[in-house]
């Protein structure tokens, strides 16, 4: 969709989301907090809890949305718990695991073909599970061997069910008393996502709204963006990943300093392909001085051969609070981007269309043994 196209898209008239976007991903974006809040509880109800004693490892298995939650617990949370957390995508994980391995099984639709896989072969090494789906032949599993099940609500994408996919992990670790103090963080940080809902939101005018901003200028562009490693890396990921999937477009991502080491080098010569590119720093506030240092000095390295370079300062009382305040802003951006480019965010049918070509094609998943 070009410019002249997106100009005839008024953000801020509730007509364009009831038209362009039937399935209403921009509402389940402003519900994002209160997801949050919906988890929580779920996880403060639950009944049946693993066996902690003699945990040493955490693996997470998952796809795309499914598996986000676990570089979310990896990142935030894995010295607060003294042990590897390890985020597996994929079929066939390592065979090292053991029973003191405590595995986290995440599959919205409880049917992605990866993850059971490589869920059949923990088991196999006698790892420890718990469940996180709306339904399908995980909970299935679940149920038939008695695992403990955190129920996620069927009916959504899973990419907008972020919250039921990566906060109970951490919280049931807090029920089981592997870790502390995650509750009382999550919640001081949901009053905060609230506000930020409501300013980023399809009601709050474009004029005073960032996200509306933000997703006018990407319009048009490739987005690139760089987070440092920790929390904004994963945010960054993120972002491309919903600009992927809501937005129908290209987006790319990558963490400093690692980015410095290698692809600060592939912008001197791409000519008119970078001009198209727009650069987001993704920059928490209380970085330190040396890793502010370096995201300026890349940004002006280069800042002559891109399109564009925008700095977003992401705040917060908590690296929780930040990290979701960060994916927050990056949902609406994405939302908003989807309906600059004429496009409806839900639908994903080269997803749909890809999986429905592997089951045709068929073939043995099973991972070796030996």
């Amino acid at each position: 969709m070009d410019t002249a196209r997106a100009a005839e898209v008024d953000l801020d008239d509730v007509g364009v989301y009831e038209r362009m976007d039937p399935a209403g991903m921009a509402g389940a974006v402003e519900g994002f907090p209160e997801q949050c809040r919906q988890a929580a509880r779920a996880v403060r109800e639950m009944v049946d809890l693993p066996d902690a004693e003699g945990i040493g490892e955490i693996v997470v298995l998952g796809m795309g949305g499914s598996a986000i939650g676990g570089d979310f617990l990896k990142e935030l949370l894995q010295n607060a718990l003294g042990m590897p957390v390890t985020v597996h995508r994929g079929y066939c994980p390592p065979s090292y695991h053991t029973s003191r391995t405590l595995v986290f099984a995440v599959s919205y639709s409880g049917n992605t073909e990866e993850t059971l896989t490589a869920l059949d072969h923990l088991v196999y090494l006698g790892c420890r599970v718990v469940a996180i789906t709306s339904g399908g032949v995980l909970l299935q599993k679940a149920e038939g061997f008695r695992w403990p099940v955190i129920r996620v609500p069927g009916g959504m994408q899973p990419r907008a069910a972020l919250p039921w996919l990566s906060l109970p992990m951490a919280l049931l670790l807090e029920r089981m008393g592997v870790l502390q103090g995650f509750s009382r963080v999550l919640e001081e940080a949901i009053s905060k996502l609230r506000e930020r809902a409501a300013k980023w939101g399809r009601l709050q005018p474009t004029g005073s709204n960032f996200a509306k901003q933000l997703a006018l200028r990407l319009h048009g562009k490739i987005p690139v963006i760089y987070g440092m490693e920790g929390p904004m890396s994963v945010a960054a990921y993120r972002w491309k990943c919903q600009i992927n999937e809501n937005s129908k477009q290209p987006a790319f991502c990558h963490v400093l300093p690692e980015m410095n080491h290698n692809e600060i080098v592939g912008w001197e010569l791409s000519g008119e392909l970078a001009r198209r590119a727009e650069v987001v720093f993704l920059l928490d506030e209380e970085e330190s001085p040396r890793t502010v240092q370096r995201m300026k000095i890349t940004s002006e390295l280069i800042k002559d051969d891109v399109g564009g370079v925008s700095f977003i300062h992401v705040s917060g009382a908590s690296r929780t609070e930040k990290l979701l305040s960060a994916i927050l802003l990056g949902d609406f951006v994405s939302v908003y981007l989807a309906l600059l480019n004429g496009q409806d965010p839900t639908p994903v049918e080269r997803i749909s269309r890809l999986k429905q070509l592997m089951a045709e094609a068929g073939g043995d998943a099973t991972c070796r043994s030996d």
